[in-house]
């Protein structure tokens, strides 16, 4: 195709094979270049149909739309997400939370949590006042 050739939304429609619906979504995600002019008269050229070509290849490859994004844009594929893990908060006081991760084995959570409850024991002794020990300041 020549390069100074443009064609219409219906034009680009029907010679890549892809709807014009389609082809406007592909715009909106920045998978397509935007026409080369706006409105009415929008007008779109060889590298749109070059970007439509790639965009079919990928698809027929398995990739997913941002993959393919990624791909012709150079840019990085965004990293993955580290695997969720579960965590428990234990409110000993208003202006105290322990977080325990969920995975802990039986024995050592035991173990943590009577360390909370003992922690627990001396924050509510001092809130209540009746903590003896209480260093002078």
């Amino acid at each position: 195709m020549d390069t100074n050739r443009e064609l219409k939304l219906a034009e680009l429609a029907a010679s890549s094979g892809v709807p014009a619906r389609t082809i406007r979504l592909y715009i909106a995600k920045r998978l397509v270049p935007p026409p080369r002019r706006a409105g009415r008269d929008a007008a779109y050229g060889p590298e749109h149909l070059d970007a439509l070509r790639r965009i079919r290849e990928g698809q027929r490859q398995g990739l997913t739309l941002e993959q393919i994004r990624h791909q012709t844009s150079g840019a990085l594929p965004a990293a993955p997400l580290p695997p969720a893990e579960a965590w428990w908060t234990y409110e000993v006081a208003s202006d105290v939370r322990v977080q325990v991760r969920g995975e802990t084995s039986g024995r050592r959570l035991r173990q943590i949590v009577d360390a909370i409850s003992t922690l627990h024991a001396l924050v509510r002794r001092e809130e209540d006042g009746t903590e003896e020990d209480r260093p002078c300041r």
